[in-house]
């Protein structure tokens, strides 16, 4: 029962979040509010006690795998395979870079042993796509910048976790074994790569093979393919963890399989496919949510036992020396390395030096460190310099971000401009509809359902229908099919208007699309009106 509290409790506060951004703080990324929400839930102890203990396997399986399973469906393959170069010089070599660099930054700054250095460094390799997107909050990131961040985020985490599996070994034995850690590498990577690409492969056949079947229209049929999709991510991600592969890798790799098979069978069954499309932006909306939630959670029962002292200075030192170092190599590598496609000018390097934010991941492999032989001081030192890593690679971009990027089209104005084009489309509807025949009983309930889409109906108006729709007879099929055929053609004068005012008003596109979708879905309702 406790963990159904748990589940439901964070799910519920994710949703206030979004509420609250939309409704009164809509410059400010939901991610951000849903930080400071769960700084507050720690810091209460009747709502801190229902959130259960952070498990960094639970963690990474139930809610990162599905996160990067679901944008890795949203990556095009090809352009993957086109940049390959580009990735694993991102992936792996930037990687190593930086992890040498962070190392013995602190070393020689702080005079910690090398192991516990390489530990720390290795920890603060992954980035995080969702992370970023706070960040850029109403801002516009340069298009191949935007591009190299998204598929760093996406592959980097294997070359980061055989480097803290080798740095944590190191520790332990007091040797260093580079030629292991080389192979377990090649293994995991590699092995990520072919299992998430098989099952994949495997589940995207029987998938085809029952959209081809006589049976396929069927909504039973259909059924058990949308809960496979679900359950993907989740089977993907354990089994590769049980034979010793980067989980990780494995659910990017399925990721891309999936986008390759969307693409060339959107057709095949357009109900699945939009229903998989809806479900995927959903559960990356509330997976980010909750992930900064725990986050915000985790940051203060990491520090409510804190005490002060010099180890404390040596750990925040420590994390801003680790950023430092990170932002650096990131800066010089995306600046002059040759596997970058195309010339990278010095300003696009440090929008994506700085777009390297730390988050999540980060934290789980931080507490992974709980389970090993490190000892209680070290584990302290390592779980305060991370805090201060992930905190400063937010801070630190969010206000240079300001001066850097452009701004993006301000969601505000652009909803208020959709908002107007809205009303102009709904009164030419009515307009039109005005001009034909229709019974008394009919136009009423259309111009009321029309209306509602401006948003121009109250609470009164609703009950008023409302018992005015339970005192009505059921309608005959003769009757409900012309009121579906009525509501089509309302529908289709409203796509007319849509169709002109986009060609005029061209940086409004993505609005106007948006409001386009609005009335084929509820075209599409009235397309099953006769079988109620």
């Amino acid at each position: 029962m406790n963990v159904i509290i748990f589940i439901g409790f964070i799910i519920f506060t994710v949703a206030i979040a979004t509420i609250l951004q939309q409704r009164f703080l809509k410059k400010i990324s939901v991610n951000y509010i849903a930080l400071g929400i769960g700084i507050l839930i720690a810091l209460v102890p009747q709502t801190n006690a229902l959130i259960e203990s952070f498990h960094s396997e639970v963690f990474m399986g139930l809610i990162v795998a599905p996160l990067l399973f679901y944008e890795g469906q949203r990556t095009r393959m090809y352009n993957v395979l086109r940049s390959w170069r580009a990735i694993v010089g991102l992936t792996v070599i930037m990687i190593i870079l930086a992890t040498i660099a962070a190392a013995f930054g602190i070393y020689f700054s702080l005079g910690l042993s090398l192991p516990l250095a390489f530990i720390l460094a290795a920890i603060s390799t992954p980035t995080d796509a969702t992370a970023t997107e706070s960040v850029t909050h109403g801002l516009k990131l340069p298009k191949k910048v935007a591009f190299y961040l998204k598929d760093e985020s996406l592959f980097n985490d294997a070359s980061g976790i055989i480097l803290l599996n080798m740095a944590v070994d190191w520790y332990i034995h007091r040797e260093l074994h580079v030629e292991e850690a080389i192979c377990n590498f090649i293994y995991s990577a590699g092995g990520g790569i072919i299992l998430g690409g098989l099952i994949a492969i495997l589940l995207v056949f029987l998938r085809q093979l029952n959209f081809r079947s006589k049976y396929h229209l069927t909504t039973a049929v259909s059924m058990p393919v949308e809960v496979l999709f679900f359950l993907t991510p989740f089977m993907i991600y354990f089994l590769a963890e049980e034979i010793h592969v980067s989980g990780i890798i494995a659910v990017v790799a399925a990721g891309l399989m999936h986008n390759v098979e969307s693409e060339r069978s959107r057709l095949s069954n357009p109900t699945i496919f939009y229903n998989s499309s809806q479900f995927s932006k959903l559960i990356i909306d509330v997976l980010n949510g909750i992930v900064f939630l725990l986050l915000g959670i985790i940051i203060v029962r990491s520090m409510r036992d804190d005490v002060f002292n010099q180890q404390t200075v040596d750990a925040i030192w420590a994390g801003l020396i680790l950023y430092s170092a990170n932002l650096l190599i990131r800066f010089l590598y995306c600046r002059f390395s040759p596997n970058i496609v195309g010339k990278i000018n010095s300003k696009d390097a440090l929008i994506f030096s700085l777009g390297g934010i730390h988050g999540a991941v980060t934290f789980a492999w931080a507490y992974t460190l709980s389970e090993m032989s490190v000892n209680l001081a070290d584990f302290h030192l390592i779980l305060v310099s991370e805090i201060t890593l992930i905190l400063t690679s937010m801070i630190v971009p969010t206000i240079a971000f300001r001066f850097l990027l452009k701004k993006d089209k301000p969601d505000l104005e652009m909803r208020r401009e959709v908002d107007r084009v809205r009303q102009e489309m709904v009164q030419y509807a009515l307009k039109q509809m005005n001009e034909i025949y229709l019974p008394k009983k009919i136009r009423k309930q259309l111009k009321f359902d029309l209306r509602t889409q401006m948003n121009q109906t109250s609470i009164k108006d609703f009950i008023k229908e409302t018992k005015y729709t339970i005192r009505q007879k059921e309608l005959t099929e003769n009757q409900r099919e012309f009121r579906a055929e009525v509501y089509r053609y309302a529908f289709r004068q409203e796509r007319n208007y849509l169709g002109r005012i986009a060609q005029q008003e061209q940086e409004y596109r993505r609005g106007f699309l948006t409001l386009y979708r609005e009335i084929l879905i509820a075209e599409v309702i009235f397309l099953g009106d006769t079988e109620e």
